[in-house]
């Protein structure tokens, strides 16, 4: 792990645990984010096809599972990299939350792919903030994680 994702988050009153209509939001900015990637790889495939053979040039249909299939993996791959690197998404920084474990560090990339994976394949736990008094999802309440606020950039986060 980078020394980075070993500092410790100061925690202030900006740093509350985000909840439900916040983090529906910023899934639904990185579901947007996993379309774009999954239509740029398309293009790029399809553009790969046209340069190799212009005169029998067809559009790509790939099966709905590979379809699907590569979804899944964009995302997870997706989600492990952004938390584990800075510990938001896109969709989470444009929100201001942040991914922290229960030591108030950066995931790491262990922990994100695990989280990545259980958020990607079992959605509905985050439902369960809805519930739960310390806005935690069920993702977060099995993996030891926590989602809160924090609208400052990733340079003054580990000010000292």
């Amino acid at each position: 792990m980078t020394s980075a994702a070993k500092q410790r988050v100061e925690f202030g009153p900006e740093h509350r645990p985000a909840g439900i209509v916040t983090r529906m939001a910023a899934a639904g900015i990185d579901l947007a984010v996993v379309v774009v990637l999954w239509s740029l790889i398309y293009a790029t495939v399809a553009g790969a096809r046209l340069i190799w053979s212009p005169t029998t040039f067809e559009w790509p249909t790939p099966p709905v599972w590979l379809t699907f299939g590569l979804g899944l993996v964009l995302a997870v791959l997706y989600l492990t990299a952004s938390w584990a690197m800075t510990g938001r998404s896109y969709g989470a920084s444009l929100l201001g939350l942040r991914v922290l474990s229960f030591r108030r560090e950066l995931p790491g990339w262990a922990l994100s792919f695990v989280r990545a994976n259980f958020c990607v394949f079992f959605p509905v736990g985050l439902f369960w903030v809805i519930l739960s008094p310390g806005r935690r999802s069920i993702q977060d309440v099995v993996l030891r994680t926590m989602v809160v606020y924090d609208w400052r950039g990733a340079d003054s986060r580990n000010a000292e």
